[in-house]
């Protein structure tokens, strides 16, 4: 067993807090705990780069121009399966530009869904690579298929697959301890979770509600499509720019299909525009971009762009899977849970991954008995991937809108039945805390009142929580902090910005251990030279990084006391205190920072460090492991326009924690970004596949509907800060549980507002008129 240190901890919500033991490896700082009040870590800070995107200096991935540099374009196959009986790539060698070609395919390969790739050329420009694709001559022996989940889940469909159908997890993944996954046809079960009988449950049940609620394919739609840069450097090394939440997943992935070492691939991503899931490793999910463009560049000895376009981010890049859950609940006379059990089936396409989360089995969990099945159903579609909570919207929307309806049947209050079966002190705290912010009583009432005089438009309310897990990873995540003889602070790690502000937060930990000012810190990040780190996904990235930062930061401070111990005449660095302003201080006598590191020897101090396990999860831990589990709540309002079935959000409160907060404002922008996310996702977002053809109807952000300014809520945020002792900065993600709520609470408020359920997102305005029109 490892030494560590006992420290009494104030930990849990911030203003009712207690007195907790917690063992810490020995040499981890003494974390941060209630008791810490600091001066930097936890105030508003604008990005450090913030500046360079605003004035266009910021360079993303599609910016990148190299000397020589060629344009790629891949084939892709226009039937949603077939195998491929002839290919053939020469003739594109022969259109004006092009410089190489090569096929992605192979003669008697299998194409599993519209979009799939089949070759690809390079070019001096991306129109002449795209034009020379149609000089590729492909012969295909098109195949039965299936896109419907329903009909692939019947006797004698189209098998999308014939052998064993290997999963692909990726750092936007929630951890899972995985298991035995048992495949008929094309529905694949996966393990399910469970505690009591639901069965005896039920059976005990006075009051049952059963019903089946569905949600749509939902791409990920990042405004910077998949984009890969490569230029070989040698033979055996090469650099590549890649828009990226996993500059080192890149970096492996580039180093395995190409036969090299690690460290003789360089990623590079100074920024990129947006993430959600989809964009870990070289490749796409459903696109072997990354080979294709280093092999190009390879044959071609030329550095290659290969830039995505709209209509291929939309096909082949990934989506959150679809889902149709049969849920059951049971409960006596006055509301109380005796069983929730759901049965869900979803399809992510030809890949894996249609779960639908923890929200069922983790939340309500004064209920005995609980089960969740979940299945995987394949379709001729392009491929499901991570997507911000992988399967917890979907899970979340069934749930809550069930326990709405469970409610109206039993005749309680919505929010009083959670309040009834919430066990988690946090969660239990937030749906009080935004009850009174959200005046939830009042407003239902006022909701009530409209309804029972006809009113047009009518107004309703909802809520509905979120669960996810603490997963900062030890080791994976190596800082380097320094500071020179001039008092130069530097910060290294090559952690990729994907927009969360973790550039910031990185600067901000290092200034408030060193007692120096932000603008004194230099933060270099974006790559993979820098220092191994963790893919920005599973809302990992500050609760990995940040510890690491402070622990490196810490080191070079015990450097710089002993050095002060020495220079002011003390036995030992225990001897010295310091002040606000770094300064080194020992009974009257003292020195400034400056003035101490001039004392330096050699060039610098260099401290490089990184976190260990998690060594808390108070006040609760996730059900999936021995890590925090992190709550959050969200209560909305609807108006509903009953001529026109227009669906209107004025007004969301969000009740989020994530640990101690590093930067409220980036925080809040994460938040505010996730409940974007979810009204798009709750009212229009939706791929339309044509059951005919296979392929997708609306590939382009003008038919498929994202959420625009003028669609979005005000948003309340109310940060509840939660000491949980989980390691040395008290950091806790926040990317995930931002999004998995808003849904719901919509549906639910709409639910409230027309007495009517509409079990089906989106919850377009056909739907609404179909519902009112009692269709629903």
């Amino acid at each position: 067993m490892p030494e560590t240190t006992t420290y009494t901890l104030r930990l849990g919500l911030e203003g009712e807090l207690h007195d907790v033991k917690v063992e810490v490896p020995k040499g981890e700082p003494k974390p941060w705990d209630g008791a810490v009040k600091l001066k930097i870590v936890g105030r508003a800070t604008p990005r450090i780069d913030g500046p360079r995107k605003v004035n266009g200096e910021a360079t993303f991935t599609h910016d990148v121009r190299l000397p020589d540099m060629l344009h790629a374009a891949i084939l892709r196959s226009p039937h949603p399966a077939a195998t491929i009986e002839h290919i053939d790539v020469t003739p594109a060698l022969k259109r004006p530009g092009v410089k190489a070609a090569i096929a992605l395919a192979k003669v008697g390969g299998r194409v599993r869904f519209a979009g799939a790739d089949v070759a690809a050329v390079a070019a001096s420009t991306r129109a002449e690579a795209r034009d020379a694709l149609a000089a590729i001559e492909v012969r295909y022996k098109v195949e039965p298929f299936v896109v419907d989940l329903h009909e692939a889940m019947q006797p004698g469909a189209p098998q999308v697959h014939e052998g064993e159908v290997k999963e692909r997890r990726t750092e936007g993944d929630e951890p899972s301890e995985g298991g035995d996954a048992r495949r008929q046809g094309n529905v694949r079960m996966n393990p399910s979770l469970s505690k009591g009988n639901t069965g005896k449950g039920l059976r005990m049940a006075k009051v049952t509600h059963e019903a089946t609620y569905a949600t749509q394919v939902h791409t990920h739609s990042a405004l910077e499509t998949h984009s890969v840069v490569i230029r070989w450097d040698g033979p055996k090394s090469m650099t590549a720019w890649c828009s990226t939440q996993g500059i080192f997943s890149v970096r492996d992935e580039l180093a395995n299909i190409f036969d090299l070492k690690p460290a003789d691939v360089r990623v590079i991503c100074e920024h990129m525009g947006g993430g959600f899931g989809a964009k870990f490793g070289a490749s796409a999910p459903g696109s072997r971009m990354g080979w294709a463009a280093g092999e190009l560049a390879r044959q071609t000895k030329r550095p290659v762009s290969l830039l995505l376009d709209r209509h291929e981010e939309h096909v082949c890049t990934g989506n959150r899977p679809s889902s149709s859950q049969r849920v059951t609940l049971g409960a006596d006379a006055s509301g109380k849970l005796t069983a929730i059990h759901v049965v869900a089936h979803g399809s992510a396409g030809v890949a894996t991954g249609a779960g639908v989360g923890n929200n069922a089995f983790g939340i309500y969990t004064r209920c005995p008995h609980i089960k969740v099945e979940s299945h995987d159903v394949f379709t001729n579609a392009g491929p499901g991937t991570a997507f911000r909570a992988p399967g917890h919207p979907q899970g979340a929307f069934a749930l809550e809108l069930a326990l709405d309806e469970l409610a109206a049947k039993v005749g309680v209050d919505p929010l009083a039945l959670r309040l009834d079966h919430v066990e988690h002190p946090i969660r239990r705290r937030q749906l009080e805390i935004g009850r009174d912010r959200f005046r939830w009583a009042e407003r239902r009432r006022e909701a009530d009142a409209r309804r029972a005089r006809g009113a047009r438009v009518l107004h309703g309310v909802g809520v509905a929580s979120s669960i996810w897990g603490d997963y900062g990873r030890k080791g994976a995540a190596v800082v380097t902090v320094s500071v020179d003889r001039a008092g130069a602070i530097e910060v290294r790690n090559g952690v990729q910005d994907i927009g969360g502000g973790i550039t910031t937060v990185l600067g901000m930990v290092v200034a408030e251990v060193l007692g120096r000012p932000l603008a004194e810190v230099r933060v270099l990040v974006g790559e993979s030279t820098l220092g191994a780190s963790v893919g920005s996904g599973g809302s990992q990235t500050t609760s990995s990084v940040a510890p690491a930062a402070r622990n490196a930061a810490e080191a070079v401070k015990g450097q710089l006391a002993e050095l002060a111990a020495r220079l002011l005449d003390r036995k030992s660095a225990g001897e010295i205190t310091w002040g606000e302003d770094g300064s080194a201080r020992a009974g009257s006598k003292s020195l400034s920072f400056a003035e101490l590191c001039k004392k330096i020897d050699g060039e610098a101090i260099v401290a490089t460090a990184t976190r260990p396990e998690t060594y808390s999860s108070y006040p609760m831990r996730h059900p999936g492991g021995p890590f925090y589990q992190i709550a959050g709540v969200q209560f909305a309002a609807v108006t509903v326009d009953t001529w026109t079935g227009v669906v209107k959000v004025p007004e969301i409160v969000a009740v989020h924690e994530c640990g101690r907060v590093h930067n409220p404002l980036t925080t809040r922008s994460q938040i505010n970004g996730g409940i974007m996310l979810g009204v798009g996702y709750a009212l229009m977002e939706e791929r339309i596949l044509d059951r005919g053809s296979g392929r997708m109807l609306n590939p382009n952000l003008e038919s498929y509907k994202i959420a625009g300014a003028r669609d979005l809520p005000a948003v309340d945020i109310i940060l509840t800060e939660v000491h949980t002792g989980a390691n040395s900065t008290g950091a806790i993600g926040i990317g995930e549980p931002a999004t998995i709520p808003t849904a719901a609470a919509i549906a639910c408020a709409i639910h409230h507002a027309i007495k009517r359920p509409i079990r089906t997102l989106p919850i377009t305005p056909d739907a609404v008129l179909a519902a009112l029109q009692g269709g629903a």
